[in-house]
């Protein structure tokens, strides 16, 4: 399992909010998840309502699903189509298991 994570601000103009909103839901997560290997993703904002806005997690099965995502013709579109619209202040984090840790920890009984 690899976790791409990737955060950034939201448009400033209200008309390409709205276009960015209809986007996430009718296009570019849809075309994420039906990349092969994406297992899972999480949508996050930011609580404090400070730089980054949003956040989103991606679960993909391997390193090598994540490389053919981020080299992909749907993922070079959607990140340019965040730009048009103004996103902005862009980062991303890559994190694999921990070789120490690498199985899920729970409170007991949950």
């Amino acid at each position: 399992m690899i976790i791409y994570f990737i955060e950034w601000d939201l448009p400033d103009q209200k008309a390409n909010l709205t276009v960015y909103a209809n986007k996430a839901r009718n296009d570019w997560l849809p075309a994420t998840l039906a990349h092969p290997g994406v297992q899972e993703i999480r949508n996050y904002r930011n609580p404090l309502e400070v730089t980054p806005q949003v956040g989103i997690g991606i679960e993909f099965e391997d390193l090598e699903a994540w490389r053919s995502y981020v080299e992909s013709q749907d993922y070079i579109r959607i990140m340019r189509e965040l730009r048009i619209l103004g996103c902005r202040n862009f980062s991303t984090h890559l994190w694999a298991p921990s070789k120490y840790f690498p199985e899920s920890m729970r409170p007991e009984g949950k």
